[in-house]
């Protein structure tokens, strides 16, 4: 996307589903243009961070555990300070336990959307020791009837209505204008 200039570091083995070096965030499905607005919202808030974009998962959002612990290894490998994880999983996998337990020990921040099934049931990686759960708030400061939520949550952001970067020459009913569009969601 033309918002994010000179701010995006593209390295070899970026697209971990396509088995390519550009993580495109390609369509059609239900996750498409999720990686391109949560990169935006990041620019937004850090405009001078440096991104590294790793797509692990497919444009209908589905991925594995171990191909996103393989994602987290080669971030924290390449350098990063702070890693984004908009995504959730059922709780349980070892291996993803300890890349994310590792890649903390080193000193890496580690942010993790809570989810979005208006549960009280711990969703991982958010969940997990030391990562930083988000859940989502509506502009009134009350949680987002679809937020999850709990003891294991650490913090809530605005997540109703965000607008921010969207794939150009995509559309779909979220789309507001060419390149942007507004959406909902413990990952914004």
């Amino acid at each position: 996307h033309p918002a994010f200039g000179d701010r995006l570091v593209i390295l070899p083995n970026s697209d971990m589903i396509s088995d390519t070096a550009f993580p495109d965030d390609i369509g059609p499905g239900l996750a498409c243009g999720h990686g391109t607005h949560v990169a935006g919202v990041i620019h937004a808030i850090a405009p001078s961070a440096q991104l590294l974009p790793i797509r692990v998962l497919d444009p209908q959002g589905r991925g594995n555990t171990f191909v996103l612990a393989y994602a987290i290894e080669h971030a924290v490998n390449q350098g990063a300070d702070v890693i984004n994880l908009s995504l959730g999983a059922d709780c349980g996998s070892q291996i993803l336990d300890d890349v994310i337990a590792d890649a903390i020990a080193r000193g890496i921040v580690i942010v993790a959307a809570a989810g979005n099934d208006a549960s009280i049931t711990p969703n991982c990686p958010a969940a997990l020791p030391g990562v930083i759960s988000v859940a989502a708030v509506e502009e009134t400061r009350v949680r987002a009837e679809w937020s999850n939520y709990g003891a294991w949550v650490a913090l809530a952001s605005p997540g109703v209505g965000i607008t921010s970067t969207f794939p150009l020459g995509y559309t779909n009913e979220i789309t507001a204008t060419p390149g942007y569009a507004s959406w909902s969601g413990t990952s914004m």
